[in-house]
């Protein structure tokens, strides 16, 4: 039963990641009439036209209230020049198998008169994990980035090209440069929650009527929006005559993601997203698989309305997809071969070296990875030791947090699928083991139902053999469907690149089993 228990509540844990980046991208739409720079070389505009502005948007999942945003632009006098600062602090409330989660982010910029980037910091809190910071100023052509993330500072650069935005360019890209239907338009700006850059695309559509929250109803420009770091995403956003964005709709597991214009009494409305359980209504039901976890092969249907199953899966040693239509494949998950030889691993640095999520040369990750392998020389047994540590001893189940480094986990031993998946990925490279994350769904027996599941792979004969220390059984059977998987390194896609297979298929996916071989002992 402990398998069964850990199963349900550790599902899903990834929406609360994704969440959290798109709310900074969506909900920093601040709409400002009055903006610090005109888009044509971002030439100066007069003092005259800055001052200081305020703005409130609401965010809903379905009919449920789950946050809001308050954004604010001050103008300041820094050594005698005018500069524009910007503050959008992002609030949420929601439900995770039952557990409350409340998340906040705050992003806060510095630009000169001309919209030229100076500095910002981006905060994101999630108690009772460690706050996650990036503070970031531009220097000589470069963006020098420090980042804070279980109290370890990492610092980066990346280069800082003029014609790049800064993250606030959104608030106003439309009324410095109005827009047509048939109009297309591309800009690069720092995504800042990132610490990348990404291309944004923007098309206009058609006028239509657009209703907001308590009935009112504005003829807006549609316009959609698509950018390079979250391929695949698409997101409408609502313009109205003065440049205000008054809407954006994102697809969001299944359900839609409304962000709206709003007064300040109607953002600081009590919340009902803490009656919305986003877990319980993501999950794929499927009819019962017995022992779905102790078996050597499953033939599953995936199938999807109006879109391709197999964009979101992943083919390689253990899954294996067959087109049956545009809407449906057959998939075939095979239990992992044990490795019987060892040779040095032909792999690329990103998957040994620490990440500010991996840190393996954390002092308290190196320790448990020397208690759990203790004087086991078999690269292969190592792995399956340090998988079962986990297990045992990360016992305290947190589900209110939504990603913790290795290094915080290791600390407090406390978390949920991803803290499991983040601290054994840390550890088999402590040990000198390539390691990655994974992430897809996982059957849960009680809930006869696949949810959003993290896990972790080990490369050994030079193959990727999957571990999941939630389950601790040595490796995994063929109930789970793998959907995307990422060293976490600092060059690499982002980690919501990652999530995104999740947030895009679930609630739209079929699942049917068709057979399934059980484990011979």
């Amino acid at each position: 039963m402990q398998v069964i228990y850990q199963l349900q509540l550790s599902a899903l844990p990834v929406v609360s990641t994704c969440w959290l980046t798109m709310v900074c991208l969506l909900a920093g739409l601040s709409a400002c009439s009055q903006s610090p720079a005109v888009e044509s070389g971002k030439t100066a505009v007069s003092d005259a036209g800055l001052k200081d502005e305020e703005d409130w948007r609401v965010i809903y999942i379905q009919d449920q209230k789950v946050g809001y945003v308050r954004n604010q632009t001050r103008i300041e006098n820094q050594s005698g020049t005018k500069v524009v600062r910007t503050q959008s602090d992002s609030y949420l409330k929601f439900k995770r198998f039952g557990q409350l989660l409340n998340l906040e982010v705050h992003l806060q910029t510095t630009e000169n008169s001309q919209g030229d980037l100076l500095s910002y910091e981006y905060q994101m809190k999630n108690p009772p994990a460690n706050s996650t910071t990036t503070r970031g100023i531009v220097k000589d052509g470069q963006l020098e980035i420090e980042t804070n993330i279980a109290n370890q500072a990492t610092n980066t650069r990346l280069l800082w090209k003029p014609d790049y935005y800064s993250p606030t360019y959104m608030d106003r890209v439309f009324s410095e440069s109005p827009m047509q239907p048939g109009d297309k338009k591309s800009f690069s700006m720092l995504l800042a929650e990132l610490s990348k850059i990404t291309e944004v695309n923007l098309a206009a559509l058609d006028y239509e009527s657009v209703e907001r929250p308590g009935g009112t109803r504005e003829k807006c420009l549609h316009v959609k929006m698509q950018q390079s770091l979250l391929p695949g995403m698409t997101t409408d956003l609502y313009v109205n005559q003065q440049g205000e964005v008054i809407k954006s709709a994102t697809d969001f597991l299944g359900a839609k993601m409304l962000i709206y214009q709003a007064s300040k009494e109607e953002a600081l409305e009590e919340l009902s997203g803490k009656e919305l359980d986003l877990a319980m209504q993501t999950l794929v039901p499927v009819s019962p698989i017995p022992r779905a976890h102790e078996t050597e092969q499953m033939v599953y249907q995936v199938s999807m309305q109006k879109d391709d199953p197999a964009k979101y899966l992943v083919a390689g040693d253990t899954q294996q997809i067959k087109r049956l239509d545009a809407n449906r494949v057959e998939l075939t998950v095979t239990k992992a071969a044990e490795p019987e030889a060892f040779p040095a691993a032909d792999i690329d640095a990103e998957f040994v070296n620490p990440t500010q999520f991996l840190q393996s040369t954390d002092k308290g990750v190196i320790q448990h990875a020397r208690a759990a392998v203790q004087s086991e020389t078999n690269p292969w047994k190592q792995a399956l030791l340090m998988e079962k540590y986990v297990h045992r001893n990360l016992k305290k189940k947190n589900f209110s947090t939504a990603l913790a480094s290795a290094t915080e986990v290791a600390r407090n031993m406390e978390g949920d699928c991803t803290e499991h998946a983040m601290l054994l990925a840390a550890m088999l490279r402590a040990q000198k083991l390539p390691a990655r994350v994974v992430v897809g769904l996982v059957y849960i027996p009680n809930r006869k139902s696949f949810g959003g599941h993290m896990w972790t792979e080990v490369f050994l004969d030079q193959r990727w053999i999957p571990l999941d220390a939630t389950l601790g059984k040595g490796g995994i059977g063929a109930g789970h469907i793998k959907l995307g998987d990422s060293s976490l390194s600092e060059n690499g896609p982002t980690p919501l690149a990652l999530f995104l297979p999740v947030i895009q298929s679930v609630g739209k996916l079929s699942i049917e089993v068709r057979d399934d071989h059980p484990r011979t002992q």
